[in-house]
């Protein structure tokens, strides 16, 4: 049952990575938004007032680390003039849990409700099909637009209160400060700012709070677990097919393989980092589903690879040492499985994404239950993690928030350089000066702003949040 690395991806005709490459009808959007949102922050009103409706969900993560949040943000038609029509986007936000945002996407849905050819493209477009039809509800379209993702993606969507999207973001942010990375855009900006309101809504303020880690019975449950179809991307695949160039048939594992693979992967201070976020989502994502005792599996694995820093040896030694990361590369391999060729697959179409996790679970799950054990031809030399927990007071994830429209202001700036010189001081030998209107771009001096904002392309791309 090994699989080919596949990216998780959001990319379509309607998104973009800056606001300045959208066509007119974005930008008039996004402005939109923006104004909602700079009307909230200024007189201290919660998102209800500007937003009668807000649906979020987010994904699992694959195994690159990326997840989705998902969002429908209707406008709250009273602060319109009567017979304006309603208006409410669709947002995507592609985060990697242990790094950036990775890209943003925002489809109007007003788009989507037309009967002429126009809509019919963006309906295929955004859902692969028109079955769906025009003149459906901003809801109805929303949650076709998130079982479409969940189809091309292999990953699982469940529905999440406003202020864990804010949490997730947050987090997000803070990461990309620390690395000094930044965000593109006025779209993406303004899709970030759609998660820093205050809400009032009683559904929307409930935190997400994870379990004291505790072990799993066997490995057997935790193999079960690491195949369940919202993990059908959560491997090390990409890592480990472009490592050893070839694809997965007919490659069964070795205790040479293993070897190789565990060196390879944990050798990298960004892959471990990757892992310990990508098992904190997970226990995120298992407990907004109130999978309490699921997500403390992976915190019990998860605290036991953290007994010193990450560039520790000694932490390199418990992750190749870890139930978890070796059963996750047993997944890449073709295990010999005998039985299994007796099996029959559920009648479900299988030709998504999704679907095809669903065929993987059913496949190893009835295998387990025909032998009551992994895949003969698979090998793991670890065991359940012994002796982990967390001392009182100690707190297993990060529970700081920050204030994400300050946060991004400080990632506004695209470069630490002159736009037109390339210098990293002004002339005068202090610090650059910024575009006072959008904040992306650095000058040594009043003459070379002028001419980068009239020869330059500025005035075309410089856009006011």
């Amino acid at each position: 049952m090994g699989k080919k690395s596949r990216k998780n991806t959001t990319k379509s005709a309607v998104s973009s990575r800056s606001a300045s490459k959208n066509p007119p009808i974005l930008n008039s959007v996004v402005k939109t938004l923006a104004r909602c949102v700079k009307l909230s922050d200024e007189e201290s009103l919660p998102m209800e007032n500007y937003f009668s409706t807000h649906i979020h969900s987010v994904s699992s993560c694959d195994g690159d680390g990326a997840y989705n949040i998902i969002s429908l943000f209707v406008l709250n038609p009273d602060i319109y003039p009567t017979g304006y029509p309603e208006m409410s986007v669709i947002t995507v936000c592609t985060v990697r849990c242990h790094d950036n945002i990775r890209q943003t996407m925002l489809v109007p849905t007003d788009q989507l409700r037309s009967d002429d050819d126009n809509g019919a493209w963006m309906r295929k477009l955004c859902f692969g099909t028109d079955e769906i039809g025009a003149g459906r509800t901003f809801a109805e379209y929303y949650h076709a637009f998130v079982d479409h993702k969940k189809k091309i993606t292999g990953n699982g969507f469940r529905k999440v209160p406003y202020q864990c999207c804010s949490k997730l973001v947050s987090d997000c942010l803070l990461r990309m400060k620390e690395q000094k990375k930044i965000l593109v855009g006025n779209e993406e900006r303004t899709i970030i700012r759609l998660y820093s309101l205050e809400s009032t809504d009683p559904s929307h303020l409930r935190q997400i709070t994870l379990p004291v880690p505790n072990s799993a019975p066997d490995i057997n449950t935790l193999w079960l677990t690491l195949n369940r179809p919202e993990y059908y991307y959560f491997n090390f695949n990409e890592d480990l097919y472009n490592f050893f160039k070839r694809e997965t048939h007919d490659f069964v594992i070795t205790s040479g393989y293993m070897k190789e693979s565990l060196s390879f992967l944990l050798k990298d201070e960004y892959r471990r980092l990757r892992l310990l976020a990508m098992l904190e989502h997970m226990a995120v994502w298992h407990m907004v589903g109130n999978e309490d005792e699921v997500a403390s599996w992976l915190l019990w694995e998860r605290k036991s690879m953290m007994a010193q820093t990450i560039d520790n040896q000694l932490t390199v030694d418990a992750m190749q040492n870890n139930i978890i990361t070796q059963l996750m590369v047993n997944k890449f391999f073709d295990g010999e499985t005998g039985t299994l060729m007796m099996l029959k697959f559920p009648q479900e179409d299988q030709e998504d994404e999704y679907g095809k996790g669903i065929a993987n679970y059913f496949f190893y799950n009835q295998h387990m239950t025909m032998t009551g054990c992994l895949p003969p031809a698979f090998i793991v030399t670890a065991t359940i993690a012994k002796g982990v927990g967390i001392k009182s007071g100690d707190s297993t994830v990060d529970e700081r928030v920050v204030d994400i429209s300050r946060t991004i202001k400080s990632l506004k700036i695209k470069q630490t350089s002159c736009a037109v010189c390339g210098a990293t001081r002004s002339t005068n030998g202090g610090r650059l000066a910024t575009c006072s209107t959008c904040e992306s771009v650095a000058y040594c001096s009043r003459e070379h702003q002028i001419l980068h904002w009239k020869k330059g392309g500025h005035k075309q791309q410089c856009r006011k949040i």
